[in-house]
């Protein structure tokens, strides 16, 4: 990241809550008309093909809450 977006997003941090999430909710709507036909009919497919795999059993689902517990054990370990 560059020093602006650093700066930006240290910025951002501080933020109660509410404000970031509505921070967040702008630049995510700032961006839902970036990506291609293309790249959004694909993750469509993606979205589908997983999900029919979920409904036959083909793999298990893992709670966010215990996917994001892992990703920052990660993160801590890489630091």
């Amino acid at each position: 990241m560059n020093m602006r977006v650093n700066e930006l997003t240290d910025q951002a941090m501080v933020l109660p809550p509410d404000e970031r999430f509505l921070l967040a909710t702008r630049l995510w709507e700032s961006l839902e008309n970036f990506i291609s036909p293309e790249i959004e009919r694909a993750w469509l497919e993606e979205s589908e093909r997983r999900w029919h795999e979920i409904e036959k059993g083909k793999v298990r689902c893992i709670p966010a809450q215990e996917v994001m517990q892992k990703a920052r054990e990660r993160l801590e370990r890489r630091s």
